[in-house]
């Protein structure tokens, strides 16, 4: 009665509620509000659909018809749960860390304290959904700070002998003095363990979908740590300006190897992998594409639609994947949201209106989906 996920001989799948394989075709923060321009304090896009619809309601079902015409099936993280929970499969970002990805500041995972912070959260977000037939899965949390990153130069070893005296990590850590690697190991083991107990605890029904690895950035420690507590491995997989992974990687080994398609995350952990974040954005949109500045701007939405149609074709014959969510419903605003992103990742323009040739090329491409 609800999403499970299966090994057949010739690839993973989810499987729905009434046993059908299901390949999940997602969509991230699709919610009617849009995001704050920095720079003015209002959402374009909030405000186009504040004209265009007579309340958020109707917003979604014209975003749920567009959506499945354009071959998606899965509301993603950071969407408006609470308009779409009863009109498509969904999934939910729970948060359990407790720290701001956007830092990469770290929680004491060894104290009681994160304990009773995951018992409180599947408390409040978790068991309420147990019975949801509607719901895919949770994911832990997202782009967590795990090894030397753009936010910080620390291992987590540096980090948690940072602790203050007598903390629970610390004297963890202490131990492990000298050893990053086998503290590492240790750390996401004790992470994945507490928070899918909680989890499970809480709703033995459904999956647990990974915290969204950044995929260039992910020590080989910690997808072996997720594999026991898991069930998909959700890792967040961009493309980047040239040499930059190639970089990012000789300057962090070890790492998970993203060349082979995300292969070895599935190997590493015994798991599928879920690529839960992806997006391409052309210069021809109207919005600067200035930030984030480590990806590629194509040319133009053509460009755009052939870079879409060749990146999920890899996903969709890749028999450890299943499925691919892309990065978002809507542009960001031109003067950029909160963190100054400010990029034409949208399937919709800041009016509202659909990039027709990139929706067009998704509904041909998903067409072809696995399960399908």
């Amino acid at each position: 009665g609800f999403f499970r996920v299966d090994l057949q001989p010739d690839r993973w799948w989810l499987v729905t509620p009434d046993g059908k394989p299901f390949y999940s075709v997602g969509i991230n923060h699709a919610q009617p509000n849009g995001e704050k321009d920095k720079a003015t304090g209002k959402s374009p896009y909030g405000e186009a659909v504040d004209a265009l619809y007579a309340d958020p309601a109707a917003w979604a079902d014209t975003a749920k018809a567009r959506l499945e015409s354009w071959g998606f099936n899965t509301i993603g993280a950071w969407s408006d749960v609470g308009l779409f929970a009863t009109r498509m499969p969904y999934t939910i970002i729970l948060g359990m860390s407790g720290a701001d990805w956007l830092t990469g500041e770290v929680e004491d995972y060894f104290a009681p304290s994160f304990e009773a912070r995951c018992a409180d959260i599947a408390a409040a977000s978790v068991a309420p959904r147990k019975d949801d037939p509607n719901l895919v899965g949770y994911f832990l949390d997202n782009e967590m700070h795990w090894a030397p990153d753009w936010r910080t130069p620390n291992t987590l070893l540096d980090d948690f002998l940072g602790l203050p005296e007598g903390a629970p990590g610390r004297l963890v850590a202490e131990q492990h003095a000298g050893d990053p690697s086998g503290f590492l190991l240790l750390a996401a083991s004790r992470y994945f363990e507490v928070a899918s107990k909680a989890v499970r605890a809480a709703d033995p029904n459904h999956l647990i979908l990974g915290s969204r690895f950044v995929s260039v950035m992910t020590p080989p420690e910690v997808p072996a740590a997720a594999g026991p507590w898991v069930d998909v491995l959700g890792v967040n997989y961009y493309f980047y300006i040239d040499g930059l992974v190639e970089a990012v990687q000789q300057t962090y080994a070890p790492l998970v190897p993203v060349d082979g398609w995300l292969r070895a995350f599935s190997e590493l952990s015994g798991r599928p992998v879920m690529i839960t974040e992806f997006s391409f954005r052309a210069a021809d949109a109207g919005v600067p594409n200035s930030w984030p500045p480590v990806y590629p701007t194509l040319e133009t939405q053509a460009a755009r639609a052939d870079a879409f149609a060749a990146y999920a074709e890899a996903c969709q014959s890749s028999p450890w994947i299943v499925g691919h969510h892309w990065f978002q419903y809507f542009d960001e605003p031109p003067g950029g949201r909160f963190d100054g992103e400010d990029s034409n990742f949208g399937l919709v323009d800041n009016a509202d209106q659909p990039w027709a040739t990139l929706t067009q090329r998704m509904a041909s491409v998903h067409a072809a989906a696995p399960h399908r």
